[in-house]
């Protein structure tokens, strides 16, 4: 795990990096680091309310964070997850569903799924913060991407061409086991047994939906990408709630 595939998935996934020239072959070892880079996204999605931003106003707090996380991944997650909303709402198969995803115009269902999903984060990071439970809403942000990863791993016979085709040859079980042991330890760090364990299992049916999805579409894009980082955000919320 070279510092500089660190860098390389920032810029793929923030805004953070700069725009970098990435070699084919340098792509799948980014992997490993999604989980990381997620903990830099729920740090500086925090650090204003951390520095007492809104202090007293837990859904001030919420909101807060919720919209910097978006800005700081340039909506690039969201996008995938309004593109999966339309395409699966409309209950289209085959080549009718990836021209709906593809299609860049939001439909009914995606903005539905974009307000409920965002709304959901919105609800439960401002309960956490007013528990003051900052740990748990950071690793929320460690959990995306690592349902992400996952997605990609049990997918990675029938992704499609884009540029998660160039990430698919490193979704291997190495990977996932190192970004597994990544999300497992730095969530008993940062929040508790419980809250982990409920992230993980929604996380879980996160990833059912989709990998199911996937397999009967016959295809795993970004977009699925995207969309199991928004909605593993929401599940690692969720089971800090339970």
């Amino acid at each position: 795990m070279h510092p500089r595939h660190f860098l390389n998935a920032l810029s793929f996934l923030t805004r953070l990096g700069p725009p970098r020239l990435v070699a084919q072959e340098d792509f799948p070892k980014t992997l490993a680091w999604f989980p990381v880079v997620g903990l830099v996204v729920g740090v500086l999605s925090l650090l204003p309310v951390l520095l007492g931003l809104f202090a007293g106003y837990p859904w001030l707090q919420g909101w807060l964070v919720a919209g910097l996380s978006l800005w700081l991944t340039r909506g690039l997650h969201a996008d995938g997850l309004a593109d999966i909303a339309d395409a699966w709402g409309s209950r289209a198969e085959g080549d009718r569903f990836w021209t709906i995803l593809k299609d860049s115009r939001a439909g009914p269902f995606g903005v539905l799924g974009l307000v409920m999903v965002l709304a959901g984060q919105l609800l439960a990071f401002g309960i956490l913060a007013g528990q003051e439970r900052f740990g748990a809403i950071c690793w929320c942000f460690v959990l995306g991407r690592f349902v992400s990863l996952t997605v990609l791993c049990l997918c990675k016979g029938i992704v499609r061409p884009g540029l998660s085709a160039l990430f698919a040859p490193g979704a291997g079980w190495r990977t996932f086991t190192a970004a597994l042991g990544l999300t497992l330890v730095s969530g008993l760090a940062m929040s508790s047994p419980g809250a982990v364990f409920w992230g993980v299992a929604i996380g879980g049916l996160v990833t059912i939906f989709l990998v199911r999805l996937a397999r009967r579409q016959h295809g795993v894009n970004g977009d699925f990408m995207g969309a199991a980082i928004v909605l593993g955000e929401l599940a690692g919320a969720l089971g800090a709630l339970v």
